[in-house]
């Protein structure tokens, strides 16, 4: 059970003790507030989800007609196109190389140049020897080494292709 949960069982006891009939009301007006209140945002929240529903089906409805008519495009520049070309296919990234792009704070497909840039200023940034407390200390090294330990998943997933 949780802490505010038991508060709330406590205080209802000492409450329910005492022949305080203004006491009382309060609570019963507390209480009644709070019911309106979580009502107000259910229904609040009821008309955020319809409003999202409705955008959705409108914009699934216009990319439907927008592609119907694009597929009329799509032979013609079909037809212009050799079979030899090659298509576009966006590149697929393992999931701990993206962790990695995340951990320095790049987007996934930078260029190794950009890692580096990255890495040293997150370096500088957090190196050890610039805290003196013990407990920043220990937490710059663990980011460092963190650091370090992206920027070469990145660098071996580069230079693997």
């Amino acid at each position: 059970m949780s802490i505010p949960r038991r508060l709330g069982r406590l205080a209802r006891g000492f409450v329910l003790n005492i022949n305080d009939d203004r006491l009382r009301a309060t609570v019963r007006v507390g209480r009644e507030r709070g019911e309106t209140l979580k009502d107000a945002l259910g229904a609040a929240w009821r008309g955020a989800a319809e409003e999202w529903r409705s955008a959705t089906e409108e914009r699934a409805s216009e990319e439907e007609n927008q592609a119907s008519a694009g597929r009329a495009r799509e032979r013609w520049s079909e037809a212009r196109w050799t079979a030899s070309s090659p298509r576009y296919t966006p590149r697929q990234y393992p999931p701990h190389v993206l962790a990695a792009y995340n951990r320095l704070g790049l987007g996934a497909g930078s260029s190794l140049d950009e890692a580096n840039r990255k890495r040293r200023e997150l370096v500088k940034r957090y190196h050890p020897d610039r805290f003196a407390e013990p407990e920043q200390r220990v937490r710059a090294e663990r980011l460092t080494a963190e650091i370090n330990a992206a920027h070469d998943i990145i660098e071996r997933h580069l230079l693997r292709k």
